[in-house]
């Protein structure tokens, strides 16, 4: 029973995780290679998932096993690491809030026909979640965010046994590629960019879990981190399938070209499930993409201030308030929401009408930093703070490692057929 009750009270990072990366990389990304590739790209879909298990296995063990988060970590590994984490973090934060703020607001639009423009509406769904943090922190982010993954799990499995007969499936051949063109490789890249999410979550992992410690005074254990994360972790691959599946079995063979604006993509694509299954199917889907994209929203904006704040009281000598930032909700934490807000209101305002390229851009963006991350990781826990007894065993430190080496291939065949083919 105790264990039970422990376990329960580990509970909630994971799942953080899972609310963060259910998002535009699975309602978007999945769903676009579904559609114009069928079940070809399913096969990269679980290797991406594969290859940074680790890495994000990683962001939730490692506070639970030396009671530190990753940037401090990264600091300790020298400035060269934190100052990449931080690039990197500027170089994705403002594009992708922008992709996923105008994303829900294109849903809200859709399933409700509201009356505003998007960016009324986006400026709305920003107060609300200011409101949220504000008023509810952690305790109401957890919440929330389990409540909409539970509905969005129920709705997407749903849908997806509804689509399945469907589906595209003429033997082998269908979860193979036809030809590795430029344009594919180009979207595979951004496909596993923000699959299941970027690298740089998995310091979000860590500073969730700190804050997750503070509210119940409770410590994880490295089983029950791994617990946690395993549960947000299978969420995310199996509803990623289900995205992919939903795409090829609704519009693969319908000839859709996809608007380039987030609202006529959303209501596109309710407008589809609809002539396919029906309204009610069209409802719930349409209902259960809202839940995912605020879930994702809601974390993200929630995500990124927390991070960079704690980044900058490091920076400054604070240790303690860096471990503690999250707690208190240092001035630096909103300071840095309404950076990151006015940063994602220009980018709006200047792509309203270049969805898809802008979250190409911010998901080629960490698919390129993905290795850096990876092998940060790998350092964080097999570097020698970690104590040998609450490091991972063989299986993890190899797999890790593999996983390193394969994102770095990736990202460099990637460049080379990018710039010099």
């Amino acid at each position: 029973m105790n264990e039970q009750r422990n376990l329960l009270k580990a509970l909630g990072p994971g799942l953080l995780f899972a609310g963060a990366a259910i998002g535009v990389s699975h309602l978007v990304q999945s769903t676009r290679a579904g559609a114009v590739y069928g079940l070809a790209l399913i096969g990269f879909v679980i290797l991406a998932n594969i290859v940074k298990y680790p890495a994000f296995l990683i962001g939730n063990q490692y506070s639970a096993a030396s009671g530190e988060n990753l940037l401090v970590s990264y600091r300790r590994q020298g400035p060269l690491a934190i100052w990449l984490f931080v690039i990197a973090t500027l170089l994705t934060m403002f594009a992708g809030c922008a992709s996923i703020s105008i994303t829900t607001a294109a849903l809200a639009k859709s399933n409700f026909n509201l009356p505003y423009d998007s960016m009324t509406i986006v400026l709305g769904v920003w107060a609300i979640v200011g409101a949220i943090l504000f008023f509810g922190q952690y305790r109401a982010l957890d919440l929330i965010v389990k409540l909409l993954l539970s509905f969005l799990t129920i709705a997407t499995l749903a849908s997806t046994a509804m689509i399945l007969p469907r589906l595209p499936f003429d033997g082998l051949s269908s979860f193979m590629v036809d030809n590795y063109d430029r344009a594919t490789i180009l979207f595979i890249a951004a496909l596993v960019g923000w699959m299941p999410a970027p690298l740089d979550t998995s310091v979000w992992q860590s500073l969730w879990s700190q804050a997750r410690s503070r509210v119940t005074s409770y410590v994880p254990s490295m089983r029950e981190a791994a617990v946690d994360y395993n549960i947000g972790f299978i969420a995310t691959t199996i509803l990623a399938i289900c995205f992919v599946l939903m795409g090829a079995g609704v519009m693969h063979n319908a000839n859709v070209t996809f608007e380039a604006g987030a609202v006529g993509f959303a209501a596109q694509i309710i407008d589809l499930y609809e002539a396919a299954l029906g309204k009610t199917a069209a409802t719930i889907v349409g209902f259960a993409a809202l839940a995912v994209i605020f879930s994702t929203t809601l974390t993200a904006i929630d995500a990124w201030p927390r991070t960079l704040a704690a980044v900058a009281l490091s920076m400054r000598g604070d240790e303690e308030g860096a471990r503690a930032a999250h707690a208190i909700r240092h001035p630096y934490y909103w300071i840095a929401m309404l950076v990151l807000l006015a940063g994602s209101y220009v980018i709006i305002s200047m792509m309203m009408n270049s969805f898809k390229t802008l979250i190409d851009i911010a998901t080629t963006v960490s698919f390129l930093m993905a290795p850096i991350f990876a092998f940060l990781n790998h350092r964080a826990m097999f570097g020698g703070i970690v104590p040998v007894d609450s490091r991972p065993g063989a299986v993890i430190h190899f797999w890790s490692m593999a996983g390193v080496v394969t994102l770095a291939v990736f990202a460099l065949a990637y460049l080379w057929f990018r710039f010099l083919s």
